[in-house]
């Protein structure tokens, strides 16, 4: 299974919705539009996984990916940073700090694994984390 398959699956397993593209097509009107109808059906705070396009780079025993994906949830544009954090970036902490990585050792070498918060994100403003990753697979 293809790395972007592995990232799908987790996203499904945690009834997040999750998009695989260029990051300037992924705040293009039209998925912003779809992610925006989508999440309608939610309050405030629906999470989607966001996966870059992955590098994949061959060695002698398999495959090394590396990338970047965010891990964001829409929210309100008028709460505080600290509103922000609490509600929606330190949950996201323990999920992609945590759990996340811990199911990808499973099956690679985590090398990279860097978060870094972001806030008001995409035209949906959307707040949560930046992963940056190298993964070894065999």
């Amino acid at each position: 299974m293809d790395l972007k398959d592995t990232f799908k699956n987790i996203a499904d397993a945690k009834g997040w919705g999750c998009e695989y593209a260029r990051r300037d097509h992924q705040n293009l009107v039209d998925v912003t539009n779809s992610i925006y109808s989508a999440s309608q059906n939610y309050a405030t705070g629906q999470t989607f996984l966001f996966v870059d396009p992955i590098v994949r780079k061959p060695h002698e025993t398999g495959i090394t990916y590396s990338g970047n994906f965010m891990v964001l949830t829409n929210s309100d544009l008028d709460m505080s940073y600290d509103e922000k954090f609490e509600g929606y970036i330190r949950p996201l902490l323990d999920i992609v700090l945590g759990s996340m990585r811990n199911q990808l050792m499973c099956d690679f070498d985590v090398n990279v694994w860097s978060a870094i918060e972001v806030i008001n994100f995409f035209d949906f403003n959307a707040d949560g984390l930046s992963v940056q990753y190298e993964l070894k697979g065999y």
